[in-house]
């Protein structure tokens, strides 16, 4: 996948500058720059092998790209490993569908805002007081 509307923008959400991966010889991204502003909707499409899967895995920490950055909200995540990127409030889908069964949409969704908690082990071990309070909380919030 190659891009080159380097878009830097001092009020961009997400910035990738200069992105390249290589798997052996095959080079699945090579200088990939865009910008995304914070609340905008924005798609990647391409045929079946453009890059697409591997650009995402790079933003989400998944995959270390060999050459390039990323920035969120102003910061540079490049080195920052997937649930640190989750805590800042980055976060991707899978191509496949892995709802839990037996929970709504919302709720799956909700399973995500977990990493957000600050509940201890022990207040979730017992599930009272703090802990009680933060979930019935979460499950309210829309």
């Amino acid at each position: 996948m190659a891009m080159s509307d380097q878009a830097s923008s001092p009020s961009a959400g997400l910035t990738v500058s200069h992105l390249s991966l290589a798997f052996g010889g095959l080079k699945a991204l090579s200088d990939v720059s865009f910008s995304v502003a914070p609340g905008s909707i924005t798609a990647v499409i391409g045929p079946n092998g453009a890059g697409k899967t591997s650009l995402f895995n790079c933003i989400s920490g998944f995959y270390r790209p060999s050459a390039g950055a990323i920035e969120f909200d102003g910061s540079d995540i490049s080195k920052f490993h997937p649930p640190a990127r989750a805590k800042i409030g980055l976060a991707r889908t899978f191509q496949n569908i892995a709802l839990f069964r037996g929970m709504t949409v919302l709720d799956n969704i909700k399973l995500g805002r977990h990493a957000h908690m600050r509940t201890n082990v022990f207040d979730a071990l017992w599930y009272f007081g703090r802990a009680r309070r933060e979930e019935l909380e979460l499950r309210s919030e829309i």
